[in-house]
């Protein structure tokens, strides 16, 4: 056998066990700590892995932080059917009105717009984008509850993404359940659910 033969051999040996290697090392990665695939990923710009391993390593922890990067990256692609799933879960975490509390506490005044109002609103209109028109409505309005109407909730969001599609069913059906709260919305909320109200009728 010729020197070269017994060199290149050797070369391709030693890359074999070097992808082995790193394999073996990715692997590993991904196994134990999807957390670290899921910021290297992220940080790749590869957001639909980034989203698969925040959803691995809450299902191992149930630590919210990691539902909600899942839920907030998938917002930023656009991706309704990550949007729905993880929000809702992250919606239905024993910690989210704790979570919510402190996101809460980085928005300005000025916003006019919660945490968990952007979540709820993000939710719904994945599911009106998916063509559940009339789940969307319904979890909006079950998000709000019956007697209070924040600003920028998950019904107004519905409203305006109905409106932008010109889709009068769905503006009509969230009139008819705006109707049926009127007189029980008080406080600081009524002015504001009187404006969008007039909006969801045309005026």
């Amino acid at each position: 056998m010729s020197v070269d033969k017994i060199i290149l051999r050797a070369f391709l040996t030693t890359l074999a066990s070097i992808a082995i290697l790193f394999l073996f090392m990715l692997t590993a990665l991904v196994c134990v700590y999807p957390q670290t695939m899921m910021k290297m990923t992220y940080n790749l710009g590869m957001e639909d892995a980034s989203v698969w391993f925040a959803e691995i390593s809450y299902d191992r922890s149930h630590e919210i932080n990691y539902i909600a990067h899942a839920a907030e990256v998938a917002i930023g692609q656009h991706d309704y059917e990550k949007i729905d799933s993880c929000g809702e879960r992250l919606i239905k975490d024993d910690e989210f009105a704790a979570f919510c509390a402190k996101k809460n506490e980085n928005i300005p005044q000025a916003a006019e717009m919660t945490y968990e109002q952007y979540v709820y609103g993000q939710v719904c209109i994945a599911k009106y984008e998916r063509a559940h028109e009339t789940e969307a409505v319904e979890r909006a309005f079950a998000l709000i509850g019956g007697t209070a109407f924040p600003k920028n909730n998950a019904v107004v969001a519905v409203l305006i993404t109905a409106l932008q599609n010109n889709d009068v069913d769905t503006v009509n059906l969230i009139k008819g359940k705006m109707e049926q709260m009127q007189g029980k919305v008080n406080g600081g909320d009524k002015a504001y659910f009187d404006k969008i109200l007039a909006l969801a009728k045309g005026e």
